[in-house]
């Protein structure tokens, strides 16, 4: 049974003509149709996420009162590999973003899980800097409940990703 689209608006054309254009570009072709790009890119993404999460949520529930004993600049030793994933996560998921472009740009969960990422990091950067600068930290419950909250919607949007989207490839509409 045929299916047909509903008509674009000029917008709309506009914008789903760019992102096909980006779907054709050589890059995009290989990063989709190659088992081994994607996948490797993936992979990364996902491991990455883990490590930055992880070390996240470790320092969150820390501030939270879990795990006392262990003094909070014992995590210190933690930030290079914090920052080296979050790179990581940058260069791998521009890849995942190249290979499906429409998927992720027409998704709103996509802008919600880019604005919880960028809150998690921007209250990780700000708990470093207190760190490296031997500050005491002030509502550190508060810093901590809402970076539990930023990274918690950064998984769970990421994950839905694969399911919320209405289009996939921008050039089935030309």
């Amino acid at each position: 049974m045929a299916t047909t689209l509903e008509p674009l608006s000029a917008r709309q054309a506009c914008i789903l003509n760019t992102l096909a254009r980006l779907e054709e570009t050589g890059l995009s072709i290989f990063l989709r149709e190659s088992g081994l790009a994607f996948f490797t890119s993936l992979t990364l993404h996902s491991l990455a996420m883990a490590f930055v999460v992880g070390i996240n949520i470790a320092i969150s529930l820390r501030l939270l009162g879990v795990g006392e004993q262990q003094a909070l600049p014992a995590f210190r030793k933690f930030l290079p590999l914090h920052w080296m994933a979050c790179g990581l996560i940058l260069a791998s998921g521009i890849a995942l973003l190249l290979a499906y472009p429409a998927k992720a740009l027409t998704n709103p969960v996509f802008y919600l899980k880019l604005a919880a990422l960028s809150m998690g990091l921007l209250i990780t950067a700000w708990l470093h800097r207190g760190w490296l600068q031997d500050r005491e930290l002030t509502r550190p419950r508060l810093l901590a409940t809402a970076a539990l909250l930023c990274w918690c919607l950064t998984i769970g949007a990421g994950r839905f990703l694969a399911y919320t989207h209405s289009v996939l490839l921008a050039s089935r509409y030309f």
